[in-house]
């Protein structure tokens, strides 16, 4: 069971690792959110996505499921509201502890505990939280999708993390399979909206992931939390608290300079 707050998040981190599966028909997918906020507009005052987006992400997520194997009979959309995660976490909660006692799988799949996207951050807590209230035996493995961060000396944090308690999956023999599926995703691989300046996935992100090793953590209790890091904890902490705040408001500077620039250069023709 791969449990994914958006739509794009389970073939981004976990792609390459389904297709290589023996078996696909074994495999679940559960997306937390409708997907209603990506591409989200950086000054929502003034730009705003489609009412029609859930269900063009739900399409994209099937067709590129289907890609890798997976059947559309095997993915469960929960529709919570996409950007608001962390207030729907105890409806998240019950409906992850249905499907475990349901499915019964012997491996769940979720976000890293130190992810940048707080729908992530949700969906860890809760998938940590149903599967202590259930009796299940699957193994939990955190997966990455959000690995860059600017302000951490290399601009990856997945060397940081413990390396007796991390995986790496080739996928190389897969890699153009993954590939396919994520070009499913139009909206997050094209400029979606005349409003973007960019795709929320570019060409070289998209080759990035296909390319090279996909990472998991086996969780492990005695390595909970920040004890997960071999070094640089203080500053990990520091960095996941302070750059994504930091990230949006250079984006929304940005995207008021260049509506600025546009509408000065209209009215001067």
């Amino acid at each position: 069971m791969v449990i994914a707050p958006h739509m794009d998040d389970e073939v981004l981190a976990c792609g390459g690792t389904i297709a290589r599966l023996p078996s696909q028909a074994r495999v679940h997918l559960v997306y937390a959110t409708d997907g209603a906020g990506s591409y989200s507009p950086v000054v929502p005052w003034l730009d705003a996505t489609s009412p029609e987006l859930p269900a063009v992400r739900r399409a994209e997520a099937t067709v590129a499921l289907q890609t890798l194997g997976v059947s559309s009979a095997n993915l469960h959309f929960l529709d919570l509201p996409d950007g608001q995660l962390e207030h729907h976490e105890q409806a998240l909660e019950r409906a992850l502890m249905t499907l475990i006692q349901k499915l019964r799988p012997d491996h769940v799949l979720i976000p890293f505990r130190y992810d940048r996207h707080p729908d992530h951050l949700a969906a860890n807590r809760a998938a940590h939280a149903a599967m202590q209230q259930v009796e299940s035996r699957a193994q939990l493995f955190e997966y990455f999708v959000y690995y860059r961060w600017r302000m951490l000396p290399g601009r990856d944090v997945r060397p940081y993390v413990r390396g007796d308690a991390v995986y790496a999956v080739d996928i190389q023999p897969v890699g153009k399979r993954k590939r396919a599926a994520l070009d499913c995703f139009k909206s997050q691989t094209s400029q979606y909206y005349s409003w973007q300046d960019r795709p929320i996935l570019s060409q070289a992100s998209l080759d990035e992931v296909c390319r090279h090793a996909e990472i998991f953590l086996r969780y492990d209790p005695a390595l909970a939390g920040i004890a997960v890091f071999r070094a640089a904890r203080g500053w990990i902490r520091f960095v996941h608290a302070f750059e994504p705040g930091a990230k949006r408001r250079k984006d929304q500077v940005m995207a008021l300079l260049r509506r600025g620039t546009s509408w000065y250069a209209s009215i001067t023709g």
